[in-house]
């Protein structure tokens, strides 16, 4: 029996709710595959439908994102693509991830690229995935489940450019305030490059850093935080560049 495995890397948590909102059109068992967490080989069966979710970090792929869903390989397994962003660029991201399911065996039918609050630019994008774009997204996911039942292979051509962009180091510094953590170890585990100290959950280191937001929002006293003068210089910028609403794209 078919089963419906969501794969997402979700450091804010908003490209896994878009995941969720598509798989929850399909009928079939649900299962998830949380990328933040899981990190070891794992093969999914023809029969099998992975959705695949991920955030645009600068208009690529997270590098560590992209070497944990390496490890996974499909056996024609259909999947549908999709990366969510923060109303800004989606660049070549879209295309990365479709190429690299294909490489590892997946037959990709259909691809997205979605919008949400911004991850840490809080001014842009604010409440979205709104109704409209859950309405959208349910659309496109009865369009997959269509595509699905008929055989009908991915036919839009993807966008995006070969060499992608290179990598970038956003130079931001993360914070966090010791009077008001809690010493929980919270961001210590879910950390997915390891940055933060076992033993220092005030610490951070910046080089390992890949700003994913994942210790932010998994806060409960909101102690971490984006702070510089880098980050409060780009931050207005950045909010007015992006504050023009861009819709969801899909391609079937």
């Amino acid at each position: 029996m078919s089963k419906v495995i969501s794969i997402f890397f979700s450091p804010s948590g908003t490209t896994k709710k878009v995941i969720s909102k598509i798989a929850g059109n399909f009928k079939q068992e649900k299962e998830s595959c949380d990328l933040l967490h899981f990190n070891d080989n794992k093969s999914f069966d023809e029969k099998d439908i992975a959705i695949v979710g991920m955030p645009v970090f600068a208009g690529r792929i997270p590098k560590t994102a992209r070497e944990r869903l390496s490890k996974l390989t499909g056996n024609n397994t259909k999947a549908i693509a999709v990366v969510n962003y923060g109303n800004a660029h989606v660049t070549d991201a879209l295309l990365e991830l479709v190429e690299l399911l294909k490489e590892n065996n997946f037959d990709v039918i259909a691809a997205a690229s979605t919008i949400s609050h911004h991850s840490i630019f809080d001014g842009v994008a604010v409440g979205r995935p709104d109704q409209d774009d859950v309405e959208k997204i349910n659309g496109f996911a009865q369009k997959c489940i269509e595509k699905i039942e008929s055989g009908e292979p991915l036919q839009s051509e993807i966008p995006g450019n070969k060499p992608y962009v290179d990598y970038k180091q956003l130079p931001f510094t993360i914070s966090c305030n010791e009077s008001v953590c809690a010493f929980c170890y919270d961001c210590v585990s879910i950390c997915p490059e390891k940055a933060i100290p076992d033993d220092d959950p005030v610490d951070t280191d910046l080089d390992l850093c890949s700003r994913c937001t994942a210790c932010i929002h998994i806060c409960e006293e909101n102690a971490r935080s984006f702070t510089g003068e880098a980050f409060e210089t780009k931050k207005p910028a950045f909010e007015e560049a992006n504050s023009e609403r861009k819709e969801p794209e899909f391609y079937l």
